[in-house]
């Protein structure tokens, strides 16, 4: 495999021209450092821009503005094939009337190199990405999964510094999904290629990433690693939309040393805080439902609205003092089960719960 690489963007803008004359900006001056080696994933919403920085690093889209690096090289006047980068796309796009061996080995044909080598290396990319002894079969005598494995050995054979993901899961079913991207995650680790992943799946994110970028229209909220991004999400967009949060209104008493006690409830609440805050303030708790527990005793009084039976969970919508909360107890066969109606207290972990304005 050849030498992985950084990657860089600075200032990063692309307008389009829309109804009228409009102008729609899709990226809005976004700048970011990737790491040789690194496994980041740009997550958000549909429309948010993360599919469109992708494609201006594999060079399929121009930037209106900003400069992006590979390694040292700025590439932005280099053409797709002249960047050291290969995409792996979210409809495979194999060619229907070539078999295995020979989607895989397409690009190094092109790169003219000996038949030898070419066979070498094919046989090396089956054997990394399972799929040894289907060299012959054609794309559509195989499963979803495997044509999907068959689009990711065609990228690393040509041994790109970069590696390129374009919702790649999103056709496969849920629990296929789950198996590719385990699939993914260890070939990326084994490879050490840079890689960059482009999804609306939160899940699919926690699990592959080092490191998470969550945009919204056009900009960056929030960079971080899966567990940043989740326990201390910046915004309330972030914290809404990395798993369920409960956002909850809170009152700031006092900030000192940084620790804030805050009001929540009726009830006073400290913990280390970097949210800046000043006493009297308003802000905002972020309570995932995992961190909530109900009991007969405690210093929060609420209703249950739902109660759902899930298996490895029970999870129950709660009404406390009009605000409604949702609250998720793991391995609830050996629990007390709280049915619709119940009059019930809430308890709080509050090393867990998160502050922000």
């Amino acid at each position: 495999m050849a030498q992985t690489k950084s990657v860089q963007v600075e200032n990063l803008e692309k307008i389009y021209s829309g109804h009228e004359g409009k102008q729609i900006v899709a990226v809005n001056k976004v700048s970011l450092n990737i790491n040789p080696g690194e496994f980041v994933t740009l997550l958000g919403p549909s429309g948010c821009g993360k599919t469109t920085i992708l494609r201006m690093i594999a060079g399929f889209e121009i930037p209106t503005a900003g400069n992006v690096f590979i390694g040292s090289d700025n590439v932005n006047s280099l053409t797709p094939d002249k960047r050291d980068t290969a995409m792996v796309f979210q409809s495979y796009a194999l060619f229907p009337h070539l078999n295995l061996f020979n989607n895989i080995a397409y690009g190094l044909k092109i790169k003219n190199l000996p038949k030898d080598i070419i066979k070498r290396k094919v046989s090396d990319i089956l054997s990394l990405v399972g799929l040894e002894g289907m060299e012959n079969r054609a794309p559509n005598q195989l499963s979803g999964g495997q044509q999907q494995r068959v689009a990711l050995a065609r990228a690393l054979v040509m041994e790109p510094a970069v590696l390129l993901f374009d919702e790649p899961l999103s056709n496969l079913d849920a629990k296929l999904r789950v198996y590719m991207r385990n699939e993914i995650h260890k070939i990326q680790r084994k490879v050490g290629i840079t890689s960059i992943y482009v999804t609306h799946d939160q899940a699919e994110a926690m699990s592959l990433s080092d490191k998470i970028i969550v945009m919204r229209q056009g900009n960056i909220e929030q960079i971080g690693t899966p567990r940043e991004i989740y326990a201390k999400p910046a915004t309330a967009f972030v914290a809404d939309f990395i798993g369920i949060a409960n956002i909850v209104p809170a009152k700031v008493i006092e900030r000192t040393d940084g620790i804030t006690t805050i009001s929540l409830f009726g009830i006073t609440c400290s913990k280390p805080s970097t949210c800046l805050v000043q006493s009297g303030d308003d802000c905002n708790v972020v309570l995932r439902p995992e961190s909530l527990t109900l009991g007969h005793t405690g210093e929060i009084k609420a209703t249950v609205t739902s109660s759902v039976f899930m298996g490895e969970s029970q999870d129950y919508t709660i009404d406390v003092q009009g605000l409604s909360l949702e609250v998720k107890e793991y391995n609830p066969c050996n629990k007390e089960i709280f049915a619709a109606g119940s009059e019930i207290f809430l308890s709080i972990d509050k090393l867990s719960m998160h502050i922000i304005k």
